[in-house]
């Protein structure tokens, strides 16, 4: 089978056609439909439940290279069959705090139901990535719908490529050799003070240890083949900055997280049941956006592992 990366320039389409920041490129085993100028795609022409030729799995790979987040419709999977979609990406991998799906520690479960609260679900209020704190952050999420609202609950992206592009050189200087610390250690601590109508609803045992619950890694990473830099700088799980103090840390945190949220970044992607998703997590935020009331909404995921996070400094030596 293919692997993830792509290991030669992205082939351009038609001559001027940019969108995700990029020449658009060329698909002949499946059809790709740009969702906005900035990333994701609508990939038609494929049924997950069974075998792909590597000519397939090879087109899929290239577009989520390119879109960063790649959406499928109408995929009435079994967990075992998500599971070996997913690891066409990489090793599928636990997460601490996530609640686990149905008995399968390596899958999680995003879940409110009608009568609960938003705050049962970890939303962050910010653009983010996932678990940021652990030594080798995820790689991609592959979530897949089995319950969705009539209106609302979409889940809203945001390309950190584009974010770091549009930076000035200066700020890019400034970023390129910053560090972030990054921990989950307190989250269950701070939990557990919440009032328990207000309380998220995390995993209730892992097997994780310390070092691995909070990590030092770059504020601008690398892409480990293409070379392209992102953000790599967000609020959750966020400390501060190496070398820098909690308060000026948030500062620069703040303002780099408003340029997250500027809309020419971004692709808005609505859940109907047996859609699947797989997003980038290292070169793509995300966020959910809880719009709704008095529905329920059910959402099923594995993490795949991702490698050691590269800065600007690592890729130099």
């Amino acid at each position: 089978m293919a692997t993830l990366t792509v290991q030669h320039p992205i082939v351009a389409g038609r001559e001027g056609t940019l969108v995700a920041g990029l020449p658009m490129p060329v698909f002949n085993r499946i059809t790709v439909e740009p969702i906005s100028g900035a990333c994701g795609c609508e990939i038609g022409g494929v049924d997950l439940r069974g075998p792909l030729d590597d000519e397939t799995v090879a087109e899929i790979m290239k577009a989520f290279e390119h879109f960063l987040v790649i959406v499928f419709r109408d995929q009435d999977l079994t967990p075992e069959q998500h599971k070996i979609f997913s690891r066409l990406f990489g090793p599928i991998t636990e997460l601490p705090q996530a609640p686990t799906y149905a008995g399968h520690r390596d899958m999680q479960e995003v879940r409110r139901e009608a009568d609960e609260p938003e705050n049962v679900v970890p939303s962050f209020e910010h653009f983010h990535t996932d678990s940021p704190f652990l030594p080798q952050p995820p790689l991609c999420v592959v979530m897949r719908a089995l319950e969705v609202p009539k209106y609302g609950g979409d889940t809203a992206f945001s390309n950190a490529y584009l974010v770091y592009e549009n930076l000035s050189d200066g700020m890019k200087a400034l970023l390129d050799g910053l560090q972030v610390v990054y921990s989950g250690k307190d989250i269950w601590s701070k939990n557990e003070k919440l009032a328990p109508e207000k309380r998220l609803r995390l995993r209730e045992s892992h097997d994780f240890t310390d070092s691995d619950l909070e990590n030092i890694h770059p504020a601008v990473r690398v892409h480990p083949v293409t070379g392209r830099k992102a953000l790599f700088a967000t609020t959750a799980y966020f400390k501060r900055f190496v070398g820098w103090s909690e308060e000026e840390s948030r500062a620069l945190l703040t303002y780099l997280q408003s340029l997250a949220q500027h809309l020419h970044y971004h692709c808005r992607v609505k859940w109907r049941k047996d859609t699947l998703l797989v997003w980038d997590n290292r070169f793509l935020l995300h966020r959910g956006v809880h719009d709704f009331k008095y529905e329920r909404r059910h959402l099923i995921r594995t993490t795949v592992m991702g490698e050691r996070p590269l800065g600007p400094n690592d890729v130099a030596r």
